[in-house]
């Protein structure tokens, strides 16, 4: 049943507040509620054009579960990546300071040698 075969009197009856006849929204509300009730049926009705059923049934239920097992997996999935990531940069940080004490070690032994991997240390 749409909403624009239901009589308007009948909506001040059942609904409270701004909806009362007395009111000066009334028919601003009721033309919104038409106009919803409309939208929705003309939504309904390209959905089954469309060959989509709007009942439930256990397939969709499936389908929506499926799809919250999937979501919940690539979260999962993007947690490992970031922890495996962090333990990465972790190792990489270490061997960088290892680099990095063999350098100061390696100025002890040639103090005026200046390599040319260090920029700003070529001589002209």
């Amino acid at each position: 049943m749409s909403l624009s075969a239901i009589p308007s009197s009948s909506f001040s009856h059942t609904l409270p507040g701004s909806f009362n006849e007395n009111g000066r929204d009334f028919s601003k509300n009721c033309a919104s509620l038409q106009n919803a009730g409309r939208k929705h049926e003309v939504q309904a009705l390209l959905m089954a054009l469309d060959g989509i059923d709007l009942d439930d049934d256990d397939q969709d239920l499936l389908f929506i579960q499926y799809s919250l097992d999937t979501v919940y997996a690539s979260y999962a999935a993007a947690q490992n990546r970031v922890r495996q990531y962090t333990q990465l940069l972790t190792l990489l940080k270490r061997e960088e300071d290892m680099w990095a004490e063999r350098v100061e070690k390696a100025k002890y032994v040639l103090p005026e040698y200046r390599s040319r991997w260090v920029p700003g240390s070529e001589e002209s």
